[in-house]
């Protein structure tokens, strides 16, 4: 009786202390982004800026791709004047917070360590900062495509959730079409293998897949093939002009998000190569070793997930070498974003661990074997793993959540070393924001 009752305080401690950390981790990677919108300072937010005028792209030039957002906001500012950047921070503490819900739930629901969620390789970046933009929105929009996708496919027939699966898919691919990377090519190769599941020959499986996602394919090729030049993206900052003169007057440079669609597939390429690669600062190639380790630690962190049993609840056994191939044709068909489409690792791999995480938890009981010829491969990536002592040290585990990505942004050791950044200054940073707003 005396044993179970210190083993129940045990776990009780245990317990406080999982939210008591999980606490200070979320103060740790919002409040930097809450405070200056307490303060208000989301109203001194340069309409130029990446966080703003990607948001104002619109049709007033033309169709162009992310334009869907922008017009509904214009036509609503039309309607009824606003400051966008009002609108854009509720939209951001919104989303951030529907967000987190969704991922308490998921972990829940899978036993794993409520303390992932807030660090960097999770939502750390981009929680209650318009520097993600509209990653939560399509990241949830993805998670919800996935869902519709299991509904329509676990039937037998024509199912009018097919409809839906069209209707929100050109949504995402028109509000964010480099969403296609992390949401589409993984429930292809599912459809395929659910083909293959129900005896159907490899080339008719191929050809009915191609079939089923060519509403999809087509609207990505349309955003594609119109994604605007220099005299859409002067359209649509004209269009902006006269409604953001009220309220940062004198703007006659054109917004980043407009300037982006005049670049050229090749200039794209070498301008993030350089950003996340070797570096814009005294460029050396060395530094691509180091953010390979990105990539490896996203696939060690996202497969190992039920490496740290710190949560509330009881941990569930993982199958790692279905994640493990999930993660492995997630990082491949995210090629585009790791270099033409994106230098930003704060964003980009979230967005492979997240869309990961959802599609694991969505189709992981389905009667389909994912990619079983990959299995091979994932069984002696996850065999090494737990062979070796230091790999499956939770303590490992979790020195790799907390530098993991290594730049947050751009490539590693550009200025200062991004870990240092974060951990020693963060600290003095917040304290310093905290005085001044009490103050």
């Amino acid at each position: 009786m005396g044993r179970r009752l210190a083993s129940r305080r045990g776990t009780d401690y245990e317990k406080l202390f999982s939210w008591l950390v999980l606490l200070l981790f979320l103060l740790a990677s919002s409040l930097k982004s809450l405070i200056p919108i307490f303060k208000g300072e989301f109203l001194h937010i340069d309409y130029r800026s990446w966080e703003i005028s990607e948001w104002l792209i619109n049709y007033e030039g033309g169709f162009v791709r992310r334009g869907i957002c922008g017009e509904l906001l214009w036509q609503l500012e039309q309607w009824a004047p606003f400051d966008v950047r009002v609108l854009l921070t509720g939209l951001c503490i919104i989303a951030s917070c529907i967000m987190l819900w969704v991922m308490v739930r998921l972990f829940k629901k899978e036993g794993w360590a409520l303390l992932i969620i807030p660090t960097g390789f999770c939502l750390g970046y981009t929680l209650f900062s318009l520097f993600g933009r509209r990653d939560y929105i399509s990241l949830l929009v993805t998670f919800a495509i996935f869902l519709i996708f299991k509904q329509v496919i676990s039937s037998r027939g024509r199912h009018p959730g097919w409809l839906a699966f069209y209707i929100v898919s050109a949504l995402q691919l028109l509000m964010h079409e480099a969403a296609f990377f992390y949401t589409f090519p993984i429930l292809m190769l599912y459809f395929y293998c659910h083909a293959r599941h129900r005896q159907l020959s490899p080339v008719k499986s191929a050809v009915r897949t191609l079939v089923q996602f060519l509403p999809v394919v087509a609207v990505m090729a349309l955003v594609c093939l119109f994604k605007g030049d220099a005299h859409v993206a002067q359209a649509i900052w004209d269009s902006w002009i006269p409604i953001v003169d009220h309220y940062q007057p004198g703007l006659d440079d054109m917004g980043y998000g407009m300037v982006a669609m005049t670049w050229d597939v090749k200039w794209a390429f070498a301008g993030h190569l350089s950003s996340a690669y070797i570096g814009d600062v005294n460029p050396q190639f060395w530094r691509i070793a180091l953010v390979l380790l990105n990539l490896l630690a996203v696939y060690y962190l996202t497969t190992r997930l039920d490496c740290v049993n710190m949560g509330p609840y009881p941990s569930r056994p993982m199958n790692n070498v279905l994640m493990s191939n999930v993660v492995l044709v997630q990082l491949v068909a995210m090629t585009p974003m790791f270099t033409v489409l994106s230098c930003d690792w704060g964003r980009t791999l979230p967005y492979c661990a997240i869309s990961s995480m959802f599609f694991y938890h969505t189709f992981k009981n389905g009667p389909v074997a994912f990619m079983p010829w990959l299995s091979s491969l994932s069984s002696r990536l996850q065999s090494f793993i737990s062979r070796n002592r230091v790999l499956r040290s939770p303590y490992t585990y979790i020195l790799l959540v907390a530098l993991a990505p290594v730049p947050n942004y751009k490539a590693p050791l550009d200025h200062i070393n991004t870990f240092q950044q974060k951990f020693f200054y963060m600290l003095s940073d917040l304290f310093n924001q905290l005085a001044s707003y009490l103050s």
